[in-house]
């Protein structure tokens, strides 16, 4: 099967001068996670995705309406249209990124996201991800155990800058050692530079999720799915008996299928 029919053509996409601001609103009014950079030759040039917002831009300081667009942009990966999902799901996965452009005759075409490639397969009776249907409580094979946690009175910068130092695309957000909520990269770009607020002085408790929205670890990947894309969210608290045991990424789900799915890749390489 090639990508033909999973990739997202109506590309949103940003001039390089614009601000960042201008591409943070644009994010947050399309409810997606990554935008474009297209050149002054209307090229395709890179893309700006969440963590680039976060890494590079709310963690240091940069302000939001007078940095263009291309100053924290990543270069494009690109994936031929005729690919197979599963050569998709390495490219993004030794990559380190949830978004690919995706090319017919080396133009650019649309764009291909984790949360396309996790449907896929979760929707294929044959696929790499059937087998997870026979293992006890697949979610705790999943999920991460280390919890990383901020006060809601810190500002939306300082849980940027633990979310670099952490490598993690969320915090819990507590009071007094009391779960209060969860912040993520979405919050941080959509909530803080997507109306141009100053993330030193916005407290975390003000751009979280509340309540936090869980799933019992006894739950199928189809439905820690499900609730990920009703919900609009790439992570899910993981829960036992009512207590917080977890917290599993969308990102998780596509890095088990690259994992099992080595051999196979590794072996059509070599032939």
């Amino acid at each position: 099967m090639s990508l033909r029919n999973l990739i997202q053509r109506n590309i949103k996409k940003i001039g390089a001068m614009d601000s960042l601001f201008d591409a943070a609103r644009e994010m947050r009014l399309s409810k997606i996670g990554s935008i474009f950079i297209e050149d002054h030759t209307h090229k395709m040039s890179g893309i700006i995705t969440e963590t680039d917002f976060v890494r590079r831009a709310i963690a240091i300081g940069l302000p939001f309406d007078k940095t263009p667009a291309f100053a924290i942009s990543s270069p494009l990966i690109e994936i031929d249209i005729e690919k197979s999902p599963r050569d998709a799901n390495h490219l993004m996965h030794f990559n380190g990124v949830r978004h690919l452009a995706v090319s017919e005759n080396e133009k650019v075409v649309g764009v291909l996201s984790v949360r396309d490639l996790v449907h896929h397969f979760l929707e294929d009776p044959e696929g790499p991800l059937s087998e997870m249907a026979d293992i006890f409580d697949p979610l705790t094979i999943l999920m991460h155990r280390d919890i990383h946690a901020i006060e809601e009175t810190a500002f939306a910068n300082e849980a940027a800058q633990k979310m670099v130092a952490k490598k993690i695309g969320s915090l819990i957000v507590t009071s007094g050692g009391e779960t209060l909520g969860i912040v993520t990269e979405s919050d941080l770009v959509r909530k803080v530079i997507g109306y141009n607020l100053s993330p030193e002085t916005l407290p975390v408790g003000v751009i979280m999720n509340a309540p936090i929205i869980d799933i019992d670890k006894t739950a199928s990947l189809r439905e820690a799915n499900r609730i990920m894309a009703t919900k609009g969210i790439r992570h899910l608290v993981v829960t036992e008996a009512g207590k917080t045991i977890g917290i599993l990424s969308i990102r998780d789900i596509i890095g088990m299928v690259s994992i099992r799915d080595l051999p196979r890749f590794f072996s059509k390489i070599a032939s």
